[in-house]
């Protein structure tokens, strides 16, 4: 029996290795926030370490994904990487996000009193808001990446853990990191106890929380344990959790809440997009509402590039071109270390500009935008096949409704990623229909905004499940005009 000692930031700590073990293994039970994107698939290459002793020598597809430089430096990726004997690795600090998108939401009456915990369980990033609930106040609030990350960057490798590591294991982590996140919160805000929170999240993210298979979910006919919307059986902080209500198995809590800090039910052709890993898409008319989630993936959340990151100090959120010269703002002005979402649609519309890149997509060869941070042919295929999903997602429910872009009268965006997008360069590589930039509204995290409307007002909770039971779902698994828009999509260029 060997040992593996683990290095992280300040932290060390040693823990038996039986030879032949893998090392993501090992980091996965001992390191909760050790992200694997890809959940070991061998297909992502982010899951890097700095590993000193002995190892079984990496095969060639390991070779491939790191080069020789990485390899030299004693960088091995964990998902390939087995232990044979004492062992000692090296974890970088992981990139905290560093913007918790601030929610813009309609003028409220507050019914209740007490302080309240307003979550969005994301499946990337989870936001949490401590609010004096008789004024509105914002007391205190948390951000951090979800704890579930080392079991894969999506919903369905989610899904897949829950069979191969256990439910408690995934319901656990994340219970656990939202009472750390709720204690560092009040211990913040000088507070010892809070009345009520308020847990939001896409319909995967609530049965984790609340310790419910979500296997259904997963295969069709996509059956849905619970649909939420009321008291959960589990406490955050000591108090009651209340859970708004899903609409089907991929239009979730999450794009409920949005809904209603967007006001989107106020009055003519309106359109929601909730951005993240999980494209959920909303068209209300006349009153009524029609669904659909997209598969855009993690990675406009940073997760899934070379060198992505969430939007954290150092990451690259802005490019331009100005007079042949790339032109690079980074989070906190801090040095570039790595490139988020609003960046790389930004370094995109650049590459097409300076002919780097054609509207197919294609490379010649990677593309520096610094001395650490490059765009590879890789990268540009994950951001192409996002974009399609989502501008097809859109253009999707558009026609079912019988409505052209020229008809919507608002179009709102939502989600962290959202906060920061160039309107311009959005529509410039066709990430959605150019006749909406005119019309956009950035509500920051919708979700957590609504979230935050239901903790104050609980006369908006049966309004948020009505809501919720009356909307439409388009299903797009098997829907051939999304099939054809989603080919057409695949073009950098406006729709």
């Amino acid at each position: 029996m060997g040992m593996l000692t683990i290095v992280h930031g300040n932290c060390r700590c040693t823990v038996p290795a039986a030879p032949g073990t893998l090392l993501s293994t090992l980091l996965q039970q001992t390191v909760p926030s050790f992200a694997l994107p890809c959940s070991g698939n061998h297909t992502c290459g982010k899951c890097r370490v700095q590993v000193q002793g002995f190892v079984e020598p990496p095969e060639a597809e390991e070779r491939a994904l790191l080069g020789t430089a990485a390899l030299s430096a004693g960088i091995r990726l964990a998902c390939f990487c087995h232990l044979c004997g004492d062992a000692t690795v090296i974890l970088e600090q992981a990139h905290s996000p560093a913007i918790l998108s601030q929610s813009r939401t309609p003028s409220l009456v507050y019914t209740e009193t007490g302080f309240g915990l307003a979550v969005d369980i994301g499946t990337t990033t989870v936001a949490m808001q401590l609010f004096d609930r008789a004024s509105g106040t914002i007391l205190a609030e948390q951000l951090a990446s979800n704890a579930q990350g080392s079991f894969g960057a999506d919903v369905i490798s989610r899904i897949q853990a829950c069979k191969s590591h256990g439910l408690h294991t995934l319901s656990g982590r994340i219970r656990g990191q939202l009472a750390e996140m709720a204690a560092a919160c009040m211990h913040q805000a000088g507070i010892s106890h809070i009345a009520e929170s308020v847990v939001t999240g896409n319909t995967t993210m609530l049965h984790l929380f609340e310790g419910l298979d979500p296997a259904p979910l997963a295969v069709a006919p996509f059956d849905v344990p619970s649909h939420f919307g009321g008291s959960s059986r589990h406490t955050l902080a000591g108090a009651p959790v209340y859970l708004p209500r899903c609409i089907d198995a991929y239009v979730g809590a999450d794009t409920v809440c949005a809904v209603l800090a967007a006001g989107l039910l106020s009055g003519g052709v309106q359109f929601l997009a909730d951005i993240g890993t999980n494209g959920e898409l909303a068209l209300a008319q006349n009153g009524r509402l029609l669904c659909c989630a997209t598969a855009a993936g993690p990675a406009f959340e940073g997760a899934g590039l070379s060198c992505g990151m969430p939007a954290a100090a150092g990451a690259i959120r802005a490019v331009t071109l100005e007079q042949n010269q790339i032109r690079c703002e980074t989070v906190q002005d801090a040095p570039a270390c790595g490139i988020c979402g609003s960046g790389i649609l930004d370094a995109l519309t650049v590459m097409l500009q300076a002919d780097v890149m054609d509207d197919t997509g294609f490379l010649e060869e990677d593309f520096a935008l610094c001395d650490n941070v490059r765009i590879t042919q890789r990268d540009v295929r994950q951001i192409q096949l996002a974009k399609a999903a989502v501008c097809a997602g859109m253009l999707t429910l558009l026609e079912h409704a019988a409505l052209s872009p020229d008809q919507i009268k608002r179009f709102c965006i939502a989600g962290g990623f959202g906060s920061t997008l160039n309107c311009d360069s959005a529509t410039a590589i066709g990430l959605f229909p150019a006749a909406l930039r005119d019309k956009a509204a950035f509500i920051g995290n919708g979700a957590l905004g609504g979230a935050s409307m239901l903790l104050m007002n609980r006369a908006l909770r049966a309004d948020s499940e009505r809501i919720a039971r009356e909307a439409a779902a388009l299903s797009l698994s098997s829907n051939a005009s999304f099939t054809e828009h989603y080919v057409a999509c695949m073009s950098f260029e406006p729709f």
